[in-house]
């Protein structure tokens, strides 16, 4: 393969195991492609896009994990800060559920704002907002 020319299916296996941490020398040589092409392949706007977007769905996955276990780990936490043999471990578990109870308000207050400020922004605009 290394005397073949690079081609878009590549090109799209380089952007995927960029964007998931590889280093470029490694895939080069895994892959037979000259280091050279795959530094010039990082400079295009294509790559950049394709990179960013499979980051993008790889993020949106572990987030929809993440909530998808969020209640069971919360009831954990509030059951350790109520029921835990240790009154240490209860402390813990207490000031977790209090510290992150109001970082998650104070984000759905700002959420509600930026909403506020998108909402005045379109309508001085002139756009009419997408209703669901």
């Amino acid at each position: 393969m290394p005397d073949e020319k690079p081609n878009e299916d590549q090109r799209d296996r380089f952007a995927v195991a960029m964007a998931m941490g590889q280093k470029v020398s490694v895939w080069a040589k895994k892959n037979g492609v000259p280091r050279r092409t795959c530094y010039a392949w990082t400079q295009t706007p294509e790559y950049k896009v394709a990179v960013r977007d499979i980051r993008r769905r790889a993020y949106d996955r572990a987030v929809g994990h993440f909530a998808r276990n969020l209640t069971k780990v919360a009831d954990r936490i509030a059951l350790l800060a109520t029921e835990a043999q240790s009154e240490s471990v209860q402390l813990q578990a207490a000031r977790v559920l209090l510290r992150e109870s109001l970082n998650v308000r104070e984000h759905v207050d700002l959420e509600a704002q930026m909403e506020d400020v998108e909402r005045r922004l379109d309508e001085r605009d002139g756009k009419i907002p997408f209703s669901s």
